[in-house]
């Protein structure tokens, strides 16, 4: 459970990030009537890739498949390239060179991982729109005002039966996603603050057993 919340918050926050990276340098906003899931993709990718880091403040709640909530957090991630750290709660995840690394307080464990390729595309969302949404069906659900509303579908075998993006229509940032699990529980994350910032360390994307002297490793990989 605590492994899939990750996994699930990991992928809000991810998907959050590529709306703070476009905040340092948003492309020309595309007309309203004009505005296509694919317009949306491309300016997210154009995006993505600049200097230094992003540091994106959000929040989650969770619902279960009655629709019952299930907990909420608050927290931070800080994106650089393809590496992430992710502080919410008791939690600190980090991802980099293909390993997932997370410290739970609570617990005062060490979980260390080799995310599949789905699980990765859940984690970073990033990949997938790297990738122009490959692998996923994309359709406008409608526009209201400033927004519009995108829903993917992935095309393969995934966790995750559906993603509902609102897109502000003015800029592309993404402001607000509804992740939908196969098990019908219902994730929803919102950005409240966004923070460009330099450039961390390689270390910053790292974490170790010396950094929590006697805490439980477990090591899945």
């Amino acid at each position: 459970m605590i492994m899939r919340r990750i996994i699930m918050t990991l992928s809000a926050a991810a998907l959050l990030c590529t709306g703070a990276i476009a905040q340092r340098k948003a492309t020309p906003a595309a007309p309203t009537s004009s505005v296509t899931p694919q317009s949306l993709l491309e300016r997210a990718e154009a995006s993505l890739y600049r200097t230094g880091a992003t540091v994106v403040d959000f929040s989650t709640q969770l619902q279960d498949k009655a629709g019952r909530s299930a907990g909420s957090t608050t927290g931070k991630m800080h994106l650089q390239g393809d590496a992430f750290r992710l502080e919410y709660g008791t939690i600190t995840a980090v991802y980099t060179a293909g390993t997932l690394t997370y410290y739970d307080s609570a617990e005062h464990t060490l979980t260390i991982s080799k995310p599949s390729q789905d699980e990765l595309l859940q984690i970073n969302p990033l990949y997938f729109l790297r990738s122009r949404a490959q692998g996923f069906a994309s359709q406008l659900e409608g526009k209201a005002g400033a927004t519009a509303v995108v829903a993917f579908t992935p095309q393969q075998k995934s966790n995750i039966s559906r993603v509902v993006t609102t897109f502000q229509t003015s800029n592309g940032i993404p402001t607000q996603l509804v992740f939908t699990a196969k098990d019908k529980s219902v994730l929803t994350a919102r950005v409240a603050k966004v923070s460009p910032r330099t450039a961390y360390a390689a270390s910053f994307f790292t974490l170790s057993a010396k950094s929590y002297p006697g805490c439980e490793v477990v090591d899945i990989r």
